[in-house]
């Protein structure tokens, strides 16, 4: 054998052990003159793994767990005690965390029901199977293996469990169609069930108080589930026939304990719950989004003003992000909390002779009294708090504790109006309110530390955007040089807007380049993001020298994912777009 030939046989067992571990081609196979042909779906079976999802046989795992029935839908006794055969028992789940976090009971049906992973998929490729659950209408199997109304058939669950051998589920050329399709036929055997698991508690929230205890999500489902099932006993005791109804609400009623766990929220069952595990508005992303992080904020997205001659005047950059005043108090709390008191320290230490502002705006010296006791600690939360949660009076003047004066007098703010960083001779003599005090205090405290903002859910590194943090304040700003500091974005506040309802004056979202967009997979149509700051000094120098290295540019594919193309051509757009009511006031060509 020649060294070539040698070389295309090791070429060809390389390639084999390639094709077997990667299965890249599943679908196609070479035959001997090299060609790619399509291989039979026993073949395609044999040398391909994938997820496969199978239905729990539940009365297996009743009889290996030991379950216990739950039979009342009844939580607590009078006492705010669990019942004993409630689905909060402690004689069914015990009382320790171990066991209540590990023991399942289930709850009997009395009667076979539809899985409700079948019942979903079956509905969705003939929507003859829900009207046979709820009674709605006679139907019989023809020839084909085909659900058909028939005035002379059946109906119900029974129905279908009895002549299942004879129903036969039409395949198509969809893809999904026949996925759901294949799911069936697998579970054949599976599908009915007469009874269903209950969790452990502990993955149930309750929220038991001094007066009341509430019940939500998956509680509620299967307290109907277990009211629904005694509703069918009673009235078949009684001799009415509601089994149509009644029957087709516990077929609903699994399908949305189901949803709570792994789909939508179905809206048969009007519940409290939410849509699945996952998605929008699943009870992940619903529990995720009501804990609170310290130290954080959780801010709508919005672009950046673009009212600017300037790529430096631009509020957002690349460099660094706009957050609204109230969001970096958050992020800041312990170094705004330490430049405020700061900041009275300065006013107040060695000072006895103090100049305030009286109502009618008149300057005097005033003998102050305890004004460090007066604005400690304490008082310095209460009034961020205040402020952080209190959005429509932000604009509070500072009153000054001063002897000899039954009048309340306040603190005075002196700024010089400033253009370009340079300060000219007109001063602004007003009251100073606490948002004054915030905004210098947040300024401070965001100068030379890195922020870095997520937006969930986090699928790559560029999830996590890193830049410096720009303070935010009224959507009026005016420069302002105080105390020697110059403020480009300086809130806007005069007299007459003191005490004044200040609901919309801030900027309550958080602006970001759009060169972010295509990374981090946002746009500006209501997305979120989480704002956090780095506080130690070596977690401020490792991101800025992150900052400035291709990770943060380029993916794997080594291609850019700072890119702005499609605001350009959405600019393009709406520069060019001719509205309807324009169009007969453009001048029509005319031609010689």
């Amino acid at each position: 054998m020649s060294y070539l030939d040698n070389l295309v046989k090791d070429f060809q067992d390389h390639y084999d052990r390639f094709m077997e571990s990667t299965q890249l081609f599943d679908q196609f196979n070479f035959d001997t003159s090299g060609q790619f042909v399509p291989i039979d779906e026993a073949e395609y079976n044999k040398v391909t793994d994938h997820l496969r999802l199978e239905i729990m046989d539940i009365d297996r795992f009743i009889k290996v767990n030991d379950c216990q029935e739950i039979t009342n839908p009844v939580f607590y006794t009078r006492d705010n005690i669990p019942t004993a055969d409630g689905l909060l028992s402690n004689t069914i789940f015990g009382i320790t965390q171990a066991d209540r976090a590990g023991i399942f009971a289930y709850i009997s049906l009395d009667k076979y029901f539809i899985d409700p992973s079948c019942y979903k998929n079956w509905c969705k490729i003939d929507s003859n199977v829900k009207k046979v659950v709820h009674k709605d209408g006679t139907f019989s199997i023809n020839a084909k293996g085909e659900i058909v109304p028939d005035p002379n058939g059946s109906n119900g669950v029974d129905f279908l469990r009895k002549n299942m051998k004879f129903i036969k589920f039409k395949t198509s050329e969809s893809l999904k169609r026949d996925l759901r399709v294949k799911f069936l036929e697998k579970n054949k055997e599976r599908m009915f069930i007469n009874k269903w698991i209950v969790i452990p508690p502990y993955y149930r929230d309750t929220n038991s108080g001094k007066r009341s205890v509430g019940v939500g999500g998956v509680n509620k489902l299967y307290s109907q589930l277990i009211v629904a099932v005694n509703s069918i006993k009673t009235t078949q005791e009684y001799g009415f026939d509601l089994s149509g109804a009644m029957e087709g609400r516990v077929q609903e009623i699994l399908v949305c304990i189901y949803d709570w766990f792994a789909g939508n929220s179905n809206k048969t069952i009007q519940t409290d719950v939410g849509a699945g595990l996952s998605s929008k508005f699943g009870i992940m992303h619903h529990a995720l989004m009501g804990k609170t992080t310290n130290y954080a904020a959780r801010l709508v997205v919005t672009a950046t003003d673009n009212k600017a001659n300037r790529p430096e005047d631009l509020k957002a950059s690349f460099r660094k992000c706009f957050a609204p005043l109230a969001a970096c108090i958050a992020c800041y709390r312990p170094f705004v909390h330490y430049n405020v008191r700061a900041f009275f320290e300065r006013e107040f230490i060695g000072t006895n002779q103090y100049p305030v502002m009286e109502e009618d705006g008149t300057i005097k010296y005033k003998t102050l009294k305890d004004p460090l006791i007066e604005f400690s600690d304490e008082r310095i939360k209460k009034e961020m708090e205040a402020f952080l949660h209190g959005y429509n009076n932000r604009f509070v003047p500072i009153q000054v504790p001063v002897e000899d004066t039954k009048k309340p007098v306040y603190m005075q703010f002196k700024g010089n109006f400033a253009k370009d960083n340079m300060s000219n001779e007109s001063i602004m003599q007003r009251k100073l309110t606490w948002c004054d005090i915030f905004y210098m205090a947040a300024v401070e405290a965001a100068r030379g530390r890195m922020g870095i903002i997520t937006r969930y859910p986090i699928d790559s590194r560029f999830n996590n955007m890193i830049m410096e943090v720009e303070v935010a304040s009224t959507k009026d700003t005016e420069p302002m040089i105080v105390n020697g500091v110059y403020y480009k974005y300086y809130p806007k506040i005069t007299n007459e807007m003191i005490g004044m309802n200040t609901g919309t004056a801030f900027v309550d979202t958080i602006n970001l380049s759009n060169l972010y967009c295509s990374g981090a997979g946002m746009d500006f149509d209501g997305d979120t993001v989480t704002l956090k700051c780095a506080f130690t000094e070596e977690a401020n120098d490792e991101l800025r020298d992150f900052v400035k290295k291709k990770e943060n540019y380029i993916d794997f594919n080594a291609v850019s994912l700072r890119t702005s193309d499609k605001d350009a051509i959405q600019s393009l757009y709406a520069f060019t777009r001719i509205l309807d009511d324009d169009k007969s006031k453009l001048t029509q060509p005319t031609f010689k």
